[in-house]
């Protein structure tokens, strides 16, 4: 397995970013079996993964080959999202109070390509959007010409932070990214006619809506552990991965003897691998059940295994093997 690994981490040196598949290719397995190597690297902060997808399939890349993860990422872009790449990369910062409403919903969703920044001048705060490949400090020139006479101090007064260090909370990023409504409140609270009224008072108010956020969080996932998971068909996936010599590590109830998942690790021929299993006790298991497993696999950076007692239709089938690339495999027990 650790030779494995190297002969991994040795092709994409030399070969740039991946594919699972490619990787299957090259060490002669399955993708199942390379998408579970390159999720442990990952883990391991050795490798990165991309958001976006190419055919169902994230890149998987060594740091510094962000590069190179841009120009084969890029081109999988279609539409506004693609509009929104090419005029971030010609300029290489947006105002955002500048951007029309597209351009700021598009640009938030290419988390591989951008970054927001939050600028601050005479106490004053904005926030732009740079293109992942532009340093900070080329990134205080562009915004000093953007700001012009707004701002008129030196371009090392100019100071670029994280939006969460001014929060001074370690909030998780898709809780800060998904919430839509508190960013619209600060971009509106930024603006040239408000700009002397941003104090401390705000941020402080700000930060006690995303704490508020963020313990309600807790406290779901707290009731979720707090489930006792028991019942019939607990029983029958208990059973059955006994039955396969599964090593459950976690268990969480996500609906009480409906829905389940597992961390578990599998042993294989690489050795231990670590899955993600979502149990579902449903009569029929579609399409949107497949994508939303698949979507969950991918947040934790694992493949997973789909366990059902019903059927599966065959456009979820069709899904899996088209698209999933082998991160994604459904067994019906």
């Amino acid at each position: 397995m650790a030779d494995q690994r190297e002969d991994v981490l040795n092709y994409i040196k030399y070969n740039g970013p991946v594919l699972p598949i490619q990787i299957a290719k090259h060490v002669n397995t399955n993708t199942l079996f390379a998408s579970a190597i390159l999720s442990e690297l990952v883990a391991r902060k050795i490798l990165k993964i991309t958001h976006a997808a190419i055919g169902g399939s994230p890149l998987y890349y060594l740091p510094g080959q962000e590069e190179q993860m841009d120009v084969k990422l890029s081109v999988s872009l279609h539409g506004k999202e693609k509009e929104a790449y090419n005029l971030l990369k010609d300029k290489k910062v947006l105002r955002e109070v500048e951007m029309e409403p597209w351009q700021r919903v598009a640009v938030k969703s290419l988390t591989d390509f951008s970054i927001r920044l939050n600028v601050t001048i005479d106490n004053n705060n904005e926030f732009f959007w740079k293109h992942h490949l532009v340093s900070d400090e080329e990134a205080k020139i562009i915004i000093g010409n953007i700001m012009g006479n707004l701002f008129r101090q030196e371009e090392e007064s100019v100071e670029i932070f994280d939006p969460k260090e001014i929060l001074n909370q370690d909030v998780e990023e898709n809780i800060v990214s998904n919430d839509a409504e508190r960013k619209e409140v600060q971009t509106q609270l930024i603006n040239d006619d408000m700009k002397k009224q941003i104090s401390q008072e705000i941020r402080e108010q700000i930060l006690q809506e995303v704490k508020q956020k963020e313990n309600l969080e807790v406290k779901k996932k707290e009731i979720k552990k707090e489930a006792k998971a028991e019942g019939v068909f607990y029983n029958k996936i208990m059973e059955f991965m006994k039955k396969q010599g599964v090593e459950v590590l976690k268990e969480e109830v996500i609906k009480k003897d409906k829905e389940l998942d597992f961390l578990v690790n599998l042993n294989s021929g690489f050795g231990k691998l670590k899955y993600l299993v979502k149990a579902k006790n449903k009569p029929l298991v579609n399409e949107a059940d497949v994508s939303i497993a698949f979507s969950e696999g991918q947040l934790r950076k694992m493949p997973v295994v789909l366990l059902t007692n019903g059927k599966v239709n065959k456009k979820a089938f069709l899904l899996v093997e088209q698209k999933m690339q082998g991160q994604l495999i459904i067994k019906e027990i």
